[in-house]
């Protein structure tokens, strides 16, 4: 479809309509759009809105040295079946080839407001673009499409949680990293670590605690483990349905970890994420009455023996605020600071700021919800934490 009203060039020439927006992007229902855009390097591209994606997305996001697990079409599906939110599939084409993607997901709460975000409840997402495209044209022009999508939608801001800096005119967050590990071998990892780790390890093996790698099967120890650490920490969990949808459309990359007693008990317990040369743990519990066990020493030990002895690279801890208990924690494992170039863009002047850049304001709350009993905290968790995207 061509543009219905005047066009200005954007980057490199690819075009939106005179106010800024891209005047052919479907409405809300509409499964699939495509805008035309002028003439690009001697071809003609397209921009493409989907509401629903598969292989041919996928077959993009595998192909690329900079993709994450954040860019696969499962999360899409994930979020809409634990929470409902709806998502955006933004796409730059040359003639049916893919020069960029954009996934994104609106995020809507009447507590916290409207957002959309590439990816929520992930540490990455944000725009990827091939090597093959002019540096900065298709990237802003995803970014725009992307605004456009805000603005139809009423939401208060754009975020992009890049793992890397992309050429945008945005400033990106300085305030946030992610730690990650060389794995190499098992021996040389467990030689560089401190004495006071490798204490803690012996300490865990020897009160009897053991690690084993299992799937769904184990989700509701995996979730009970989980359940009761997130009430004790003050924050709303996730639905048991987002980390069953996961296990079940991402087989093999989402897997779970779990820790147990002398008794068999569930201690410690973790959902990691293997992609490529990487494995991340971004959802990860022990129990408090077990802490002089070490489950929680124990279970990274184990990630790191098995990222060394099944080819993986790194070891992603996750993302900490600088300075915080957690980034301590994971320096210790000799993890180092990767910082995440994310960019927050608003869209709603005067509107208040995610959650995710300030949390301060719901201090209260956090400290209401630790008294809360653990069924009362699972029953009303999972629908406050589908409307935060952190």
């Amino acid at each position: 479809m061509q543009a219905k009203r005047e066009s200005r060039e954007v980057g490199a020439g690819l075009a939106v309509d005179a106010t800024g927006d891209y005047a052919d992007l479907p409405r809300p229902g509409d499964a699939r759009g495509v805008v035309r855009a002028l003439n690009f390097a001697d071809s003609m591209l397209t921009l493409v809105r989907e509401e629903s994606v598969g292989k041919s997305w996928d077959r993009f996001v595998e192909q690329h040295p900079a993709a994450t697990v954040a860019h696969l079409s499962a999360w899409g599906r994930i979020v809409a079946g634990a929470y409902g939110h709806a998502s955006i599939y933004l796409s730059i084409e040359d003639d049916g080839e893919t020069l960029g993607i954009l996934p994104l997901v609106h995020v809507q709460s009447h507590i916290f407001g409207r957002r959309l975000v590439s990816m929520p409840f992930l540490d990455y997402g944000g725009v990827l673009v091939s090597g093959e495209a002019l540096v900065g044209a298709v990237e802003q022009t995803l970014v725009d499409a992307a605004l456009s999508v805000a603005r139809e939608r009423r939401a208060q801001g754009l975020g992009l949680r890049q793992l890397h800096p992309v050429p945008l005119p945005y400033p990106p967050a300085t305030d946030r990293v992610t730690m990650l590990l060389a794995l190499t071998t098992k021996d040389a990892v467990w030689k560089a670590l401190p004495s006071e780790r490798r204490n803690r390890v012996r300490k865990g093996e020897k009160n009897g605690l053991t690690a084993a790698w299992c799937g769904v099967e184990a989700l509701d120890d995996f979730y009970r483990v989980f359940a009761v650490n997130m009430r004790d920490l003050g924050s709303p969990v996730h639905s048991r349905a987002f980390f069953r949808l996961m296990l079940e459309e991402l087989p093999g990359t989402a897997r779970v970890l779990l820790v147990r007693d002398r008794d068999g008990r569930a201690v410690g317990a973790a959902v990691c994420l293997l992609f490529r040369d990487t494995i991340m743990v971004p959802w990860v519990s022990s129990l408090r009455e077990a802490f002089s066990l070490c489950p929680n020493f124990v279970l990274y030990w184990e990630v790191i023996r098995y990222g060394c002895e099944n080819g993986y690279r790194i070891l992603d801890l996750g993302r900490s605020f600088k300075n915080a208990g957690t980034h301590e924690f994971k320096r210790q494992w000799g993890a180092v600071d990767h910082t995440l170039p994310w960019i927050s863009i608003d869209t709603a002047p005067g509107a208040a700021p995610p959650v995710d850049r300030d949390a301060s304001r719901f201090a209260p709350m956090i400290a209401a919800w630790k008294r809360l009993p653990v069924p009362v905290a699972n029953l009303v968790g999972p629908w406050i934490r589908g409307q935060v995207p952190n």
